[in-house]
């Protein structure tokens, strides 16, 4: 049996708005409800109702013991059984036959059941958390709370009923289960979203139309955020009306306008309460793996999922909003939440350039320059090559270094390609070393990304994943594809919360301390011509695995000696990360200055030479692998500015960006010409970064817009 037992601590959803999670019991809501209502003599207490009367005037409810009310509007909001939306039905059928589809009578379903309790605390249960075990077929969840503890208890049935939905007894749930408890209600859990939730002079709100499972506790968030929608919709029809009371026409269209404010974020709320039921249930091998080796590394995912039912919330717009809501880390947004994210599909079609980009670099690099690459690697691994850089001397390319011949038979054939232009090709050997010092900052970059909250589970999560590969396969070729991932599963509604931009101080303070070690001293002893030829080969060697070093040393430091303050910094301090980020970034960015300011002014070529591919002189072996570098950079660098100008577009569409399209290109290619392409995507990302860290989207309710 599968099993296994999950914690969700909400203390972050509080920090992000400010309120805390309150989970209450009916009564008790009930009696607050009760004691806000200011003329309690229109309460009506012990009354059923037997039949609703409509016509163009009046809506009339009959009760079972004889008495009848009449009013403008009946809103039933009596539960999954409604009784209400059975008479809205009926009339409707009667008076307007073609109003409802038929088969709304038949979307109710239930494949689970539940059973719920109440009982006193234990040890063990922490007040605040909820634990939740999953097993095939059968979950629970245990909430613990001011002295009690909730619990649920998940069955699937035998089958899907619908429509004759299983009812049961108090003694059904004394034999399904017997513990110390105030109560056990034992219900089927339906799961339904009608088409059409009102007719005329009535409507529905809450599970009488749209029904859920309960593991997510949306159901009845839900039916208050419904409730509100239609309190707005009856507010402006009062307010909208001519002297009097509202025609039957009036009262008809407000009362449609309500469930097309609610029908995306409801059908979201639904699709993700329902599938969290089933991956509890493990009902598929998808929601089996998604248990158990993707929700333990998925960071904070449930309290994404519920911060992203309350960001876009229904707001009641004839009330002021609390400033308390004003001042969290995540505020209200009527265009972001459950339902409005953007599509990822119309993202990856936005993000087509970058594919084409990388099919270029493909058909230049691979089909150009790389076969005449490969004939003179051969060539340097069996004859050696003598050194024109530096002191003279003959260097025969190392067969092995690491000792281990998984990692040597993998690095031999980059080491003698790179013997070409550490000794033979001038020309490539000042472009080279100024590329890869700039490669140092995009490296930077991607780590950083990489420690990002927001990017868990992205393909940016794995910076190996390009970091190992451009080794072989050149990262022309394959930053563009990169980026493309990085641009679909980044839009800017992962910024939501401040949190979410921070990254894991554990990683990030290690970022600039590794790429010095295992890139720039590496890198370094490769190229400096006052070096004997023999040792900048070994140095070569020692350089080409660096993304897989990087990789381990920032492992080992994490789990020894730096402190793993991420937990504390997403609630305390979202920007804690922000001085080292600054400090990383721009010490690179002036290393890389500094470099490309030396080449323009010692290189013995002009900067064109050195950095335009000129095909029409390409003839030599060496003359093809200095190709093969410049388009390198070209696509590399191409790639990272145009993905800058997508990730701006994000943020100018978003109203966090206010600098025209004219400045922005304007500031980049200035930066490009004066200090080079690195500095140009480092600071134009740390731009980025601060603008995430500092500004809101445009229509997030914050301090001066609400």
């Amino acid at each position: 049996m599968l099993s296994e037992l999950a914690e969700y601590r909400p203390t972050n959803l509080a920090h992000r708005f400010n309120y805390p999670i309150t989970f209450l019991e009916r009564e008790i809501v009930l009696c607050i409800l009760y004691e806000n209502i200011q003329d309690k003599s229109k309460l009506k207490l012990q009354k059923r109702i037997a039949k609703v009367d409509h016509n163009k005037k009046e809506v009339i409810v009959v009760c079972e013991d004889g008495t009848a009310v009449s009013g403008d509007v009946l809103v039933g909001c009596d539960g999954v059984h409604s009784k209400v939306r059975h008479e809205l039905w009926r009339i409707s059928h009667l008076q307007e036959p073609d109003a409802f589809d038929p088969k709304d009578k038949e979307l109710l379903f239930a494949e689970y059941n539940c059973l719920f309790g109440i009982s006193t605390s234990t040890t063990g249960i922490v007040d605040g958390e909820m634990e939740v075990n999953h097993t095939p077929g059968f979950s629970t969840m245990i909430i613990g709370g001011k002295g009690k503890i909730y619990w649920f208890i998940f069955k699937k049935l035998d089958k899907i009923w619908v429509p004759n939905i299983p009812r049961y007894t108090r003694d059904d749930a004394d034999t399904f289960a017997e513990y110390p408890r105030y109560a056990t209600p034992w219900y089927p859990t339906e799961e339904a979203q009608l088409k059409r939730w009102s007719w005329g002079r009535i409507a529905c709100v809450g599970d009488g139309v749209h029904k859920m499972t309960p593991n997510m506790g949306a159901g009845g968030n839900a039916a208050i955020e419904t409730a509100a929608a239609l309190a707005n919709s009856l507010k402006k029809m009062r307010d909208t009306a001519d002297k009097g009371k509202p025609s039957y026409e009036t009262i008809q269209g407000h009362l449609g306008d309500y469930q097309k404010v609610r029908e995306i974020r409801l059908s979201a709320t639904l699709t993700a309460a329902n599938g969290l039921t089933r991956i509890h249930a493990l009902k598929t091998l998808k929601d089996r793996i998604f248990a158990f080796w993707v929700l333990p590394f998925a960071g904070d995912l449930f309290v994404d999922m519920n911060c992203d039912m309350v960001t876009g919330a229904v707001q009641l717009d004839y009330l002021p909003i609390p400033d308390r809501s004003l001042h969290g880390n995540m505020p209200f947004n009527p265009t972001q939440g459950m339902g409005q994210n953007e599509s990822k599909l119309l993202r990856a079609l936005k993000a087509v350039p970058f594919l084409g980009i990388s099919l270029l670099a493909m058909y230049l690099m691979w089909g150009d320059a790389l076969p005449p690459m490969l004939q003179r690697t051969g060539e340097i691994m069996e004859n050696g090559v003598h050194n024109n850089i530096g002191e003279p001397g003959f260097v025969k390319p190392l067969m092995n270094f690491y000792g281990i011949e998984f990692i040597d038979s993998r690095i031999r054939g980059l080491a003698a390609c790179f013997a070409s232009f550490q000794f033979v090709d001038v020309i490539c050997s000042w472009q080279t070393f100024s590329f890869l010092t700039d490669l140092g900052i995009v490296y930077a970059i991607l780590l950083i990304e990489s420690a990002r909250r927001a990017n868990i589970l992205t393909v940016a999560s794995v910076p190996l994943l390009l970091g190992y590969n451009m080794q072989f396969y050149g990262i022309g070729t394959l930053m563009a594809l990169y980026c493309f991932a990085h641009y679909v599963q980044s839009p800017i509604e992962n910024f939501r919360a401040r949190d979410l931009r921070l990254t894991d101080m554990g990683y990030t303070a290690t970022v600039l301390p590794v790429l010095v070690l295992a890139h720039y001293i590496p890198n370094a002893g490769a190229f400096l011509s006052f070096i004997d030829p023999e040792t900048r080969h070994k140095w070569e060697w020692i350089w080409q695995p660096f993304p897989v070093f990087i990789s381990i040393l920032q492992i080992v430091l994490k789990r020894t000696i730096m402190p793993n303050t991420v937990d504390k910094d997403r609630l305390d301090n979202v920007y804690a990360d922000l001085p080292t980020i600054n400090f990383t970034i721009l010490s690179l960015c002036a290393l890389s200055a500094g470099t490309w300011l030396y080449t323009f002014a010692r290189a013995p070529f002009s900067m064109l030479t050195l950095f335009i591919p000129d095909f029409a002189a390409t003839q030599t072996g060496d003359e093809y692998i200095r190709l093969f570098l410049q388009l390198d950079q070209h696509f590399s660098f191409g790639a990272c500015f145009l993905w800058l100008l997508y990730l701006f577009g994000d943020m100018k569409k978003a109203g966090m960006m206010t600098d025209s399209w004219l400045s922005i290109i304007f500031k980049g290619a200035a930066t490009l010409v004066l200090v080079g392409p690195g500095v140009t995507v480092g600071l134009g990302w740390l731009w980025r970064e601060q603008i995430l860290a500092t500004k809101w989207h445009k229509n997030a309710i914050v301090p001066g817009k609400a």
